[in-house]
């Protein structure tokens, strides 16, 4: 079975846009209409995924922001960070197992890239 490429949200609303026009139009036959409908409906529900996706790597993304404030111990996080390159150098590791310790090196790379930055600027401010 050939799986789908997943489609974007920008997709998704412009092939609903097409739908609905194809709906307005005087001349489209009433099962035409239906089979117009239901996949509308479909198209309509992957929308909705899809935005609820989005909305959930906002707030991520809000709560990163917020604990890079918090104080970090940047040799704890880099021993961290090779904990976990260790475990992805196994070659009998699943793959939704690797994109877990992907996604966890990311978050602590990310966390002291942030809390970096943030001390650069408070530096900044007494150079001058």
């Amino acid at each position: 079975m050939k799986k789908e490429k997943k489609r974007t949200y920008d997709t998704i609303i412009k092939d609903l846009e097409i739908i609905i026009s194809k709906l307005s139009s005087e001349g489209t036959p009433i099962d035409k209409s239906i089979m117009l409908y239901e996949e509308g409906v479909k198209l309509s529900n992957e929308a909705e995924k899809e935005l609820i996706k989005i909305e959930k790597n906002i707030e991520k993304l809000k709560k990163l922001k917020k604990s890079s404030t918090k104080k970090i111990d940047i040799e704890k996080s880099f021993d961290e960070v090779e904990k976990i390159i260790e475990n992805l150098e196994d070659e009998d590791i699943h793959i939704e197992e690797a994109e877990n310790y992907y996604k966890n090196a990311l978050e602590i790379i990310c966390s002291v890239e942030s809390y970096l930055k943030n001390a650069k600027s408070i530096i900044k401010k007494y150079e001058h």
